[in-house]
């Protein structure tokens, strides 16, 4: 007997955790005018009941389910109605979980919305935790078209950006629009503003997925639903991004306020620390694990005011979703600057970076690039663009993935344009034989400053057979609009059997990019042959030697300057008879 009692003790004690979950209320148990309450935070991190009315049900086990309720009580009179951020509050009816708020309808009763049935986000723990693929985004205009089309309002996925301000929280929003996401102010560094909870999450606790973290954080408010001994939970009854297998922040968060509004009232709130990471982000919900952080890469940003000597530094670490990380680093860039120099307007930037990546089979990716930009209006965005550019390609290639660890980013901003306009050219030698050296006089005229010359040195190639020899003097800021139309050409004309990057690795991209002509170079090279129709323009037909144009000759030599150059002119060289 009395073995007999120990195991039946021993039995109990490992069913405990099944006996103490939640029961579930299935939809097909669901009655119009069945009362329940459910939870959620408005304020701090206390967890508060509001009640709950259910109206009906539509939809079907095949198209999916709708639960449509009224909420009532202090707590949703206070919020102003259903707040964005309480998605994924979960709801009860005689102690059993029904399903989560998820959407409510614009410029509506506040007091009506709809919830996720909770076997639907149930389902979420059935799909496997893999990353998935480098896979290109849509392109804008349809993500834009698709950005308009919802009359159902998600109650959470607005993104509070933490330390983003002014022109900053204008350019993310920007940046952001074509992935479908809207932004507000708010979600700075939680722990740093206030003492955050350090219990459990639970159903009804806030929490915030989020991209970003660090001085700067970008995430949504939202609920939790469910959690389980392991420390699964559920979220929000709506998806975030809808990537499917994510690799998300999973933040604590802390609750300001709820801020009233026409179309719908939404929390504001402090992100805080990451507890864990989101693996799933589909249509009904989003699903994750408390405990390992996700993948991310940690980001340092310095920028320099160099009329004032004022000086920022920015460390924050960013998710590796391919479609975000770009958009998120380039936001972020341009949030600093603009909050370091505190003006508009335009003027000149020193721009320095490095990105430190893997590829697939271990290969390390170690990649730096320096240049200088100037506009004489909004000269944040242009100066973004490079790097921009560069973690886009390397994390959305065609040849291999790559996992960034790390990158750097360094900025020098001067009000003064520092740009020098290329005047003549002028070869000092009269003749030079193949293989010698001739020096060419360069003069300049700066930007309201005295005409000065620069001296550059080029060496006749040895085997050229020429009476004369062409040379073009430019300035590497003169090519831009080649590089614009390559860039164009490649994306969408030109076959993919006869684009540049067939056949490259890369390796060859990096070298490409380290090696690309920079805005404050002084270049002499060789003149092209091709005709051309006008001055700096290739001749019709001539589009498919942009590569060549922009590679320049195996002679090509650059002198870098401490100013932008822009312009170019020709000179000539006579060459010697052979003796």
């Amino acid at each position: 007997m009395v073995r007999l009692i120990c195991l039946l003790l021993i039995l109990l004690a490992a069913a405990a955790p099944c006996l103490a979950a939640v029961s579930l209320m299935p939809v097909r148990d669901l009655r119009p005018g069945m009362q329940g309450i459910g939870k959620t935070v408005i304020s701090g991190d206390s967890i508060e009941d509001f009640e709950v009315e259910i109206v009906g049900v539509s939809g079907s086990a095949a198209a999916g389910y709708s639960i449509l309720a009224k909420v009532s009580g202090s707590l949703i009179e206070t919020a102003g109605g259903v707040a964005q951020g309480m998605s994924g509050s979960p709801v009860y009816i005689d102690g059993r979980l029904v399903g989560a708020v998820a959407f409510g309808r614009i410029f509506n009763d506040p007091h009506y919305c709809l919830l996720t049935p909770i076997a639907t986000m149930l389902r979420l723990l059935d799909s496997p935790e893999s990353r998935k693929e480098n896979v290109r985004p849509p392109k804008a205009k349809k993500q834009k078209e698709e950005a308009k089309a919802p009359q159902l309002l998600p109650k959470g996925t607005a993104l509070l950006a933490g330390g983003f301000e002014g022109y900053g929280l204008d350019y993310l929003q920007e940046r952001l629009a074509p992935l479908g996401l809207a932004v507000l102010a708010g979600g700075g560094a939680g722990s740093d503003v206030v003492p955050m909870s350090e219990g459990p999450l639970q159903p009804g606790s806030s929490l915030a997925v989020s991209v970003m973290e660090g001085d700067l954080t970008l995430g949504a408010l939202g609920t939790v639903t469910w959690t389980d001994e392991a420390g699964r939970l559920l979220a929000f009854g709506h998806p975030f991004m809808q990537n499917g297998d994510s690799d998300l922040f999973l933040n604590r968060a802390w609750i300001v306020g709820c801020i009233p509004n026409l179309s719908s009232s939404y929390k504001i709130g402090n992100i805080g620390p990451c507890v864990g990471r989101i693996t799933q982000d589909r249509a009904g919900g989003v699903a994750g694990t408390v405990g390992r952080p996700p993948s991310s890469v940690p980001v340092h940003i310095s920028v320099r005011d160099r009329d004032r000597s004022q000086a920022t530094q920015s460390r924050l670490r960013i998710v590796t979703d391919e479609r975000v990380f770009p958009a998120a680093l380039d936001a972020a860039v341009v949030n600093v600057a603009a909050k370091t120099v505190d003006r508009g307007g335009g003027g000149t930037a020193s721009v320095a970076f490095a990105v430190e990546g893997r590829a697939d089979a271990g290969e390390a990716l170690v990649l730096h690039r320096d240049n200088m930009f100037y506009a004489a209006n909004d000269l944040m965005k242009g100066m973004e663009q490079e790097l921009s550019e560069t973690v886009d390609v390397l994390m959305n290639n065609k040849l291999a993935k790559v996992d960034l660890t790390a990158v750097s980013v360094s900025i020098d901003i001067y009000r003064e344009p520092r740009v020098a306009e290329i005047v003549r050219a002028k070869v000092r030698q009269n003749e030079a034989a193949p293989g010698e050296e001739i020096l060419l006089d360069v003069t300049l005229k700066p930007y309201r400053g005295e005409e000065r010359e620069e001296t550059v040195a080029f060496t006749v190639p040895k085997e050229y057979k020429g009476k004369r020899l062409d040379l073009a003097v430019r300035g590497g800021s003169s090519m831009a609009w080649a590089r614009q139309l390559l860039r164009k050409q490649q994306e969408e004309s030109i076959p993919d059997s006869e684009k540049k990057d067939v056949g490259k690795t890369l390796q060859d991209f990096v070298k490409e990019v380290e090696k690309a002509d920079k805005n404050n170079q002084l270049i002499v090279d060789i003149l092209p042959s091709a005709p051309k129709t006008g001055a700096g323009a290739p001749s019709p037909g001539g589009e498919a030697a942009l590569p060549g144009l922009l590679a320049g000759s195996p002679y090509k030599i650059a002198k870098e300057l401490t100013c932008i150059v822009d312009g170019e002119t020709q000179t000539v060289v006579k060459i010697k008879k052979a003796d």
